[in-house]
């Protein structure tokens, strides 16, 4: 069968091109023919035709005689107004991830926020949506888009088994981890008036490192120099009680290892569609803070301190309580109620996240309108 994945760009580190990324996979290891549409791509092992204009791709042979073609979809891109010209025959599919709320980014791009959701409206010529979240399927109701949707979760790999333990047991720091884009609307700013504030809260013998994986190339510069400004002055600011360290455009071993070594994860996002890094993060056994908006408490089943956006008092109270909770012997034990226990019950419940899983169904959803077997 003809399949063609349309997208803007598919690229590293970068949620919605690893969807893309393992969708290509799993359809041309089912024997499918594969074409990828994009301006740009370098993730590996996805061969892409590199379009330029719309008509790059509507004159295509590969398209014209597709039997599906899938979309994805998560901010404005001209591609995407290909939907309603899909060739007669061939099954339309969206996968939609969500589009950040205006308020949530910077006035230079609220021009960009409109015109998505002014774009959004042709979800309406689609055969069937894939929604990461019912809160997906909810924004798409709610804009009274009414296409036939099935919620299915983005795959995330987690490690074979719990990670057993983490170095702070041993060397007496408690580390700390963000994983995300460096905007508005992952919070980063509140995490750093949160950490002074916990900073000037606790003793001397309180020790910290703070690990930072950041998208370079999507954050904003102006959060981005905040964040290498921190790596300097907060350590001097604490007497030397805490490292910060930003590692732009991390290799994915690199970020796996990071998680595998941090006690807790702080993610004070404000708006989530699904949350990979959450997700990665309770696979390895970390604690988990965030805040209580979108898909956080879906996608944290009840394994997180949930505090209220934007309050960063509240988020470095959550904090403060975590690294002393790490911090005391019954926590290092393997008894009840220690990380063993907790490290193994986060494990567990992540593995309704599983490639395997979620290929399964990615292709059971699109069985039904197209021979996927």
């Amino acid at each position: 069968m003809k399949v063609s994945l349309i997208h803007g760009v598919c690229v590293r580190h970068d949620a919605i091109s690893n969807a893309i990324a393992d969708q290509y996979h799993w359809l041309r290891a089912a024997g499918h023919d594969v074409r990828l549409y994009a301006h740009v791509c370098d993730q590996p092992g996805v061969a892409c035709h590199a379009v330029g204009a719309l008509s790059d791709v509507a004159f295509d042979a590969h398209f014209q005689q597709s039997d599906l073609v899938l979309f994805h979809f998560g901010i404005y891109y001209a591609l995407f107004d290909l939907l309603p010209v899909v060739p007669r025959g061939a099954r339309r599919v969206v996968a939609f991830h969500n589009i950040t709320p205006k308020h949530l980014v910077a006035p230079a791009q609220h021009e960009t926020i409109d015109r998505s959701f002014r774009q959004m409206a042709s979800i309406a010529f689609a055969d069937h949506v894939l929604c990461d979240s019912a809160i997906n399927l909810g924004v798409l109701r709610a804009a009274r888009i009414g296409t036939a949707a099935t919620v299915l979760p983005l795959a995330v790999a987690s490690p074979p088994a719990p990670v057993p333990d983490k170095p702070g047991a041993r060397d007496g720091v408690v580390r700390l981890a963000f994983v995300g884009r460096l905007v508005g609307s992952k919070g980063p700013q509140d995490l750093l008036a949160a950490l002074r504030q916990v900073l000037a809260q606790t003793g001397p013998d309180v020790r910290l490192a703070l690990d930072v994986v950041a998208n370079i190339a999507f954050s904003d510069p102006a959060l981005l120099d905040m964040m290498r400004a921190a790596a300097t002055d907060l350590p001097r600011d604490a007497g030397g009680r805490i490292v910060v360290r930003l590692h732009g455009d991390a290799p994915e071993d690199a970020k796996e290892r990071i998680l595998r070594d941090a006690d807790v994860f702080v993610l004070p996002t404000r708006h989530e569609g699904f949350c990979v890094p959450i997700v990665e993060a309770l696979a390895a056994g970390c604690r988990v803070i965030a805040c209580d908006n979108s898909n956080t408490p879906a996608v944290t089943g009840g394994h997180a301190s949930l505090v209220p956006t934007g309050d960063v008092d509240a988020l470095a109270r959550a904090l403060a309580a975590d690294i002393a909770h790490v911090r005391v012997p019954a926590w290092r034990s393997a008894g009840a109620g220690g990380y063993g226990e907790y490290a193994l019950d986060a494990w567990r419940f992540v593995q309704q996240f599983s490639p395997a899983l979620i290929r399964q169904r990615f292709i059971d959803a699109l069985g039904s309108l197209v021979n996927l077997d």
